[in-house]
């Protein structure tokens, strides 16, 4: 008799909180996601500005200046589609967030 009782208010609260579990679970996953993605970001602007601080400070002469100049516009278009990049790493996140809700909402209306 216990037995039943307990196994009727485990499915109960399965039903009743397993939809929020699922949703945590995406959420989590999305936040978790999206960190690496920043931090991933964060660490190869890091390295380009290092590496044109460092270009910088070698520039003795005109010569090395008017080369370092050239360096500095091929670094502003590698930073141009490192940032096109990461919007689309960014997007992809973010449909894959909205794909999982998605799913959620259509699992939740089914029952």
């Amino acid at each position: 008799m216990y037995t039943d009782i307990f196994k009727s208010f485990n499915d109960q609260t399965e039903k009743a909180f397993g939809p929020l579990m699922k949703y945590n679970q995406l959420v989590a996953k999305n936040f978790t996601d999206l960190t690496n993605l920043q931090l991933e970001a964060a660490r190869q602007y890091a390295d380009i500005g290092l590496a044109q601080l460092q270009a910088n400070s070698q520039v003795k002469d005109v010569q090395s200046l008017v080369s370092c100049g050239a360096k500095q516009l091929e670094t502003m278009t590698r930073i141009s589609q490192q940032m096109i990049e990461d919007g689309k790493k960014l997007a992809d996140l973010a449909q894959e967030f909205k794909a999982g809700l998605d799913a959620l909402a259509a699992d939740a209306q089914k029952k």
